[in-house]
C-alpha cells in the first residue's frame, strides 16, 4: 500500500465520522447521510483493492484509474455545486419574502395609532432605491 493510498483512507475514515457526527446532531438529513458515507466508502474501497477496478476502467475507455476517480469527482462535485446553488436561491427567496412581510406588518397601522401619526406616516414614504426609511433620516 501507498503512502498515496493511507492518506486517502485516512482523510475518508475522519470524513466518514464527521458525517456521522453531523448526522446526530442534525445537521444532515438520512438521505444526505446515506450519500456521504457511500461517497467515503467508496474512497476507502477504491484506495484498498485500486488493483481489482481495473476491469471497471477497461469498458469505459479510461486510460487509468485515477483517470476515472477524477472524472467521477468532478461529476460529483458538479452535482453538490448545483444542489448548494439552488438550496442557496430557495433561502434568498424565503429571506426576501419574510422581510417584505415583516416591511409590510410593520408599515400598517396598529389600531391604537392616531390619525396624525397615520397621516406623517403617508407623507413620508419609505425610499426603497436607498434601501432605507426616509422617516429615520429627516
Amino acid at each position: 500500500m501507498t503512502g498515496i493510498q493511507l492518506i486517502a483512507i485516512v482523510v475518508a475514515l475522519l470524513m466518514g465520522y464527521m458525517t456521522y457526527t453531523s448526522y446526530r446532531r442534525r445537521e444532515l438529513r438520512g438521505s444526505e447521510f446515506g450519500v456521504w458515507i457511500a461517497i467515503w466508502a467508496g474512497v476507502v474501497v477504491v484506495s484498498v483493492i485500486p488493483d481489482r477496478l481495473r476491469a471497471v476502467i477497461a469498458p469505459l475507455a479510461v486510460a487509468r484509474l485515477l483517470d476515472l476517480i477524477v472524472i467521477g469527482g468532478m461529476l460529483v462535485l458538479g452535482a453538490v455545486v448545483f444542489n448548494l446553488n439552488r438550496a442557496l436561491r430557495r433561502l434568498e427567496n424565503r429571506l426576501e419574502s419574510l422581510v417584505q412581510r415583516l416591511a409590510l406588518d410593520s408599515a400598517r397601522p396598529t389600531q391604537d395609532a392616531s390619525d396624525e401619526e397615520v397621516l406623517e406616516a403617508a407623507q413620508h414614504p419609505v425610499n426603497t432605491a436607498a434601501g432605507e426609511d426616509s422617516r429615520l433620516i429627516s
